[in-house]
């Protein structure tokens, strides 16, 4: 794809691309004829579920707060800002290293390489919480079967992070701990002895501590299910992860692995939140990303993933999800949002995702779109939603490579202004260029969007064309 595709804007007030804010409401309504039209009824009325302020997050391995004692700091004033960007959210810390690390609380034991993690570690993790005003889910180690320095760990960690913690978990996909961190197989009802013993622990040595889990890995539903049985009135959120394809070692992954939708997500997601729901309690996806196994280079971490990452928040909201923690960190990890390299803290694609999700979807109310004449076979996805002010949202996401689509969009009242933000890069694989709101990223994590394309009307029906891998945020009041 070349960039000219990505420079067609077109709204159909206008009979082509227009470099003027504002358009005349005398010009008459016309699609762009070179992209397929695609028409869609919004009811802003029938409003839903409402997004939670503090749906996007990030996830970090325990192993950051011990092999790099700048990073998760308050005196790192670009990741701090580029997190305010964001708005409100959750950090976790956890991941697989969660289970490797032991506890040393004064002293962090003499293997260089494998240190313990520290009461130095978590006083700087607690100033930067304080610093981006994001609550912390805090993974504990359940891998070295020891609950009396979980108890320890987490005594600590309360003491220190104060109204900064959410919630504690134990143990990283303790469903795949089989041959790993036990011998032999490793069933749901070792789990379950595990996980109690660790809670009643806990809870001797820190009676205010709160817990969250089960943490596994993605499609288990049936462990989610055995856990919310046993422990729902122990928790206050249940959480799962997900990746859409791995590991990343496989050669046959391509950019189709990110592109096409996994059939197997809409299932997952639906039974986390019918098992959620049957207990009153909210349901997260802790930590999540495109490909397993650290990301694939040339689909992780290009324009692809943030055209992948915006589908998959909106699913997880549609499905009545508390909210995404996009897993990531150092340069080892390829599908990052941010990434240090040099001591330089960068935004990724998949950061300019996030940053379209706040902007179109963040604390309003969700809309569902009637489509009048879709076709099954376009790659494409649109998700609506109402704000407090009552501006409707439209975010409309084209996964396809070589189609442009012009969406008509009828309104159940008439529009006086609309705006549109979009979500473009040079091309698809491109992993740098990437642009939100016609702005990108300053090298001090400052974001501002530029002035959209706006345009005045007087109608109930305009048409939007959103070009071949680009996604556009349509506001309209």
């Amino acid at each position: 794809m070349n960039k000219p595709r990505f420079a067609v804007l077109v709204l159909a007030l206008s009979l082509c691309a227009c470099k003027k804010d504002l358009i005349d409401t005398s010009r008459p309504t016309r699609p762009d004829p070179a992209a397929i039209p695609v028409t869609l009824i919004l009811d802003p009325t029938l409003t839903g579920y409402k997004i939670p302020h503090t749906f996007e997050g990030l996830s970090y391995e325990t192993a950051l707060l011990t092999q790099d004692s700048g990073y998760l700091n308050e005196n790192n004033t670009v990741l701090i800002q580029l997190l305010k960007n964001l708005g409100k959210g959750v950090l976790r810390i956890g991941g697989n290293s969660s289970d490797e690390i032991d506890w040393g609380g004064d002293d962090q034991g003499t293997d260089t390489l494998h240190r313990k993690l520290t009461k130095p570690d978590i006083d700087r993790l607690a100033a930067f919480a304080k610093a981006i005003k994001w609550p912390v889910l805090f993974g504990l180690n359940l891998g070295n079967s020891n609950p009396a320095e979980a108890a320890n760990e987490a005594a600590y960690v309360r003491n220190r992070l104060q109204s900064s913690l959410y919630a504690f978990q134990s143990g990283n996909e303790p469903d795949f701990f089989g041959n790993i961190h036990r011998q032999g197989k490793y069933i749901y009802e070792d789990y379950q002895r595990d996980w109690r013993g660790y809670y009643n622990a806990i809870k001797r040595q820190v009676p205010g501590a709160v817990f969250a889990g089960p943490d596994m890995m993605p499609f288990n539903l049936r462990w989610l299910h055995n856990f919310t049985k046993n422990n729902h009135d122990k928790v206050v959120m249940l959480d799962g992860h997900y990746y859409n394809n791995g590991p990343a070692s496989n050669p046959s992954i391509g950019l189709p692995d990110v592109l096409v939708p996994n059939n197997k997500m809409a299932a997952y997601l639906q039974g986390m939140s019918v098992i959620a729901s049957s207990h009153g309690l909210p349901f997260r996806i802790s930590e999540g990303n495109s490909i397993w196994g650290q990301g694939k280079p040339g689909i992780s971490n290009v324009f692809a993933s943030a055209l992948w990452a915006l589908d998959f928040m909106w699913s997880v909201a549609e499905n009545k999800g508390q909210g995404v923690n996009f897993h990531g960190g150092g340069v080892r990890f390829v599908y990052t949002p941010i990434n240090t390299a040099n001591g330089v803290t960068t935004a990724k694609p998949l950061y300019y995702a996030m940053l379209a999700f706040k902007y179109g979807a963040v604390g309003n109310k969700i809309i569902q779109p009637r489509f009048l004449n879709p076709n099954p076979d376009d790659n494409y996805s649109v998700h609506a939603c109402v704000s407090p002010d009552n501006a409707t949202l439209v975010t409309i996401i084209n996964k396809e490579t070589t189609k442009d689509f012009s969406f008509t969009i009828q309104l159940s009242k008439t529009a006086s202004n609309i705006q549109v933000a979009r979500l473009s890069a040079p091309s698809i694989t491109a992993n740098t260029g990437v642009t939100f709101a016609g702005s990108t990223v300053n090298s001090d994590g400052s974001f501002e969007p530029a002035n959209p394309e706006e345009y005045r009307t007087n109608q109930k029906s305009f048409t939007v064309t959103v070009p071949a891998g680009s996604a556009a945020v349509v506001t309209v009041r």
